[in-house]
Order: structure tokens, then sequence, then C-alpha cells
């Protein structure tokens, strides 16, 4: 009697060898990219909220909407939401039903009852962890970290000593690649369009890429070219967020002593910057100019909220497992048990 363990791998490859598509290594390199910016944008913002002295996470440790939230171009879309968590968990418990009565003969000949709760565990953790990658697939920093992002780079003495500094450059060499996307064949971009029409046509990719200033306070959050500059920003918007909490908020008073505190830390902060900035040489300005050059600048200024590509783009590595479950699993084989042990009495 073949085990349970082997006939369930078994199914999921003859179902998985059903499914449409292959096992793409382009498709997959993609999501890794759009995962590792989406992380850095959520530890920008995270670190930003902290900073500003705002609450981050609730009592389950879940990260507050002012932090991070969901972001859509198209609400009417995103809103329409068939399949409810209460549905889903329906499916769950139907499927496992199923599987135990389809292999009830099965589970009353092991000997190991770990086996079935491991099966079920896993399964439900498998199911969980897929909904809750799917339903945060439009996540980004909220507008409230954002505004402060902007308004700090947005500064007249940060901005112009950024443009003194070399910026100027970099903000125009981005223009620049943005501009002529189609004509350098990015293949990241090619790529994008592939999932969309079969016509690359320019205006798919207008919504995919933050553009003008966005797109410039986008790249220097997101980028590793020049060391240190992500958390020199990170603390000039916290104090610049925490400025707007206290002595701008719409319904909130805060003491003179307070609002006084809030803007002596900000200038402090700014100054710090400032003097950050100075130190700045050409070598980095190089630096970040270099990293404009690889196709992989895309990423530093994608809107990955407006992306076609979803993780039903990814496929599961397929299972290697035999043709047809002959074999015996000796974990759970009572049949193997006996064999050992009669082994075992032998020598």
């Amino acid at each position: 009697m073949p085990s349970f363990c082997l006939v369930a791998l078994w199914r999921i490859k003859r179902y998985a060898c059903m499914l449409p598509g292959t096992h793409d290594p382009d498709i997959n390199m993609l999501m890794l990219q759009l995962n590792k910016i989406k992380r850095i944008d959520m530890k920008v913002a995270v670190d930003v909220a902290a900073l500003a002295n705002m609450a981050v996470r609730d009592g389950n440790g879940n990260l507050l909407p002012i932090v991070w939230t969901r972001q859509s171009v198209s609400n009417e879309y995103e809103n329409a939401t068939l399949l409810t968590r209460e549905a889903l968990q329906k499916h769950l418990q139907t499927f496992i039903e199923a599987g135990v009565k389809e292999n009830i003969d099965i589970l009353q000949k092991v000997e190991d009852p770990a086996l079935f709760v491991d099966w079920v565990v896993r399964t439900a953790e498998y199911w969980e962890k897929r909904y809750a990658a799917k339903r945060d697939e439009k996540y980004d920093i909220s507008q409230t970290v954002y505004s402060s992002m902007f308004e700090a780079l947005g500064l007249e003495r940060v901005r112009d000593l950024l443009m003194s500094r070399g910026f100027q450059r970099v903000q125009d060499k981005l223009a620049q690649k943005m501009k002529s996307l189609f004509e350098d064949k990015n293949k990241y971009n090619m790529l994008l369009l592939q999932y969309v029409s079969e016509q690359h046509n320019e205006l798919e990719s207008f919504f995919w890429l933050h553009r003008g200033f966005a797109a410039f306070v986008r790249l220097l959050f997101r980028a590793d070219a020049i060391p240190n500059l992500r958390e020199h920003l990170c603390v000039l918007s916290g104090k610049m967020l925490q400025k707007k909490e206290v002595c701008n908020k719409a319904g909130a008073y805060a003491s003179q002593r307070q609002r006084s505190d809030v803007i002596t830390e900000l200038n402090a902060q700014m100054r710090i910057f400032l003097n950050f900035v100075d130190t700045l040489r050409d070598k980095d300005i190089n630096s970040m100019l270099q990293v404009l050059e690889h196709d992989s600048w895309i990423f530093l200024v994608i809107d990955h909220t407006a992306l076609p590509v979803t993780l039903s783009h990814m496929r599961t590595p397929p299972i290697c497992v035999p043709d047809a479950p002959q074999t015996l699993c000796p974990s759970c084989s009572s049949q193997s048990k006996r064999r050992r042990v009669q082994e075992d009495d032998d020598i």
C-alpha cells in the first residue's frame, strides 16, 4: 500500500503538469527584483514613521495603515473582492476533509500520527502565506509618510545644495533614461510588456514608473550607490513628519514649548544632512550615475503597485517524485518498520 505522503506528492505533480506555462527564470528574477524594492520601501516607511515618534505597529504586530497601506490605480477593481477570507477558509477545510476521506485507509495504517498532523499544518501554512502575499501585492508607503519624504527633499536649502553638489546631473540623467526607455530596449521593460499586450505600446508603461520629481525622490531613497544617504534622508523626513504631526495637524494643538522643540530638532537634522552632502565627492555622484547605466535602473523608479505582474506569474519549481507512487515510505510504513526491527535483531 503506497504511503500517504507519496500519494499526495504524486497527485500534486500530476496537477502541476496540467497547468499552462513553464518555469520561467526571467519572470522569477523580475519578481525577486520587485520584492527587493518593496522591502526597501517598507523599511523606509517604518524608519521615517518611527523617527517621527509615531506608532508603527498595532497590538498584533501588523503595520498600521498610516505607515504601510494599500495603493491602487484602479479603486473600482481593487475594492471588488470576490473571494473573501471566510470563503478561502471554507475551501481549505473542504480540501483537507476531502484528502482525509480519500486516504482514510492509508491513514489507519500509519503508525506515526505526526505525519498527518504535519501535512494539515503545512497545508494551512502554505494557503495562509500565499493569501497574505497576494493581498500584500498592492501595498506601498502611505501618503502621510511619502509627503514628508517629498517635502524634506523639497526644502529650498536642501534641494539647492543637492543640485549644486552634482545631483542635478543625476536628475537630468534619470529624465534622459526615462525618455529613451523604448529606444534603449530595456529588457525588464520589454519583459513587463509581454504580460500586458502583444504590441509594445509606450503608453502601457507610463503608469508603471514614477515621473518627474517623484522619480528623483524614489531614486535617492532606493539606491545604494552612496553609503548612508538613505539613512540621512530617513532621519530628515522623519523630523519633517514629526513637525507636520505636532505643529500642522488639523484639530490638534501642541504647547509652544513642544512646537519649539520639534522645530529645533528639524533644524538640527537639516544642518546634519547639509554637512553630509558637503562631504560628497565626484566619485559618489559618478556611482549614482553608473547605476543608471544598467537595465536594472528601472526598478529604482518603478511603481510596484501599478505593475501588471502578480504572484500568478510565478511558478513553483517542479516536485521531484516518482511517476507512480509504488515505493513504500520508510518513515510511515509499518511493513518497512518491522523489516528494520527484524534486521536489527539479526545483527
